[in-house]
């Protein structure tokens, strides 16, 4: 008499990765989607009431601004990863977030970098082709636009001016100071919008986990003379 209280082997079939790509890779675009509509929206009505702000209240504005947009698309990001995994529990969802986080934060180092070298890149090679082409210098092409040489002096004069105030102000211990703790400000601010936007991104998943799927034993009643 076959015992059916509990489940057997050839009922039970291996699932394969727990890690739904598929819903994290949705996830992650549509999040970098949002963080590109929200970016968009948080220009325009900076642009609109850069007048009516001052330079300190504009800067504060940007921070936090930023910090809310990265934290809002990667909680959609989130749940939408989620809502597209099946049979997954809270920490499974969480965990799926967090995988979600860490891909769009690559992408967008990758994106990063690659814009860099890029604009980099590109510097160069109109560098080059200018030099190459034997295009005038700046001094040329006021004199040829009907500028006196001795103007074109004065503004030399000048420039050279302002570059050495400008490093006799970067030499000095206070301005050290002022962009030693700005600089400090900064790196704390983006290790808190770091860790903001990846429990952010872990919240939204947990938000969307749907119900678990389990085996379950069943106990069914057994019929005398079956086998």
């Amino acid at each position: 008499m076959a015992d059916r209280t509990s489940p057997q082997v050839q009922d039970v079939f291996s699932v394969g990765s727990r890690i739904s790509w598929g819903a994290i890779l949705g996830g992650a675009f549509v999040a970098l989607a949002v963080y590109f509509m929200l970016t968009v929206l948080g220009a325009a009505v900076g642009l609109s009431v850069m007048d009516q702000l001052t330079a300190s209240n504009l800067q504060t504005g940007t921070l936090v601004w930023a910090i809310l947009t990265l934290a809002s698309a990667l909680f959609v990001g989130g749940l939408v990863t989620s809502l597209f995994t099946v049979g997954e529990n809270k920490v499974e969802a969480v965990l799926g977030g967090v995988i979600m986080w860490a891909f769009l934060v690559g992408l967008l180092l990758v994106l990063a970098t690659t814009g860099v070298r890029a604009g980099f890149n590109g510097m160069v090679g109109l560098a080059t082709v200018a030099q190459n082409a034997g295009l005038p210098n700046w001094e040329r092409s006021a004199q040829e636009a009907g500028v006196s040489k001795g103007q074109s002096e004065e503004w030399r004069r000048k420039s050279a001016t302002t570059a050495d105030k400008a490093v006799t102000k970067l030499e000095d211990p206070a301005t050290q100071k002022e962009v030693k703790e700005a600089a400090t400000r900064a790196t704390w601010y983006a290790f808190a919008g770091t860790w903001i936007s990846m429990m952010a991104a872990a919240a939204g998943a947990w938000m969307g986990a749907g119900p678990t799927f389990r085996i379950v034993a069943v106990r069914t009643p057994v019929r005398m003379g079956t086998a």
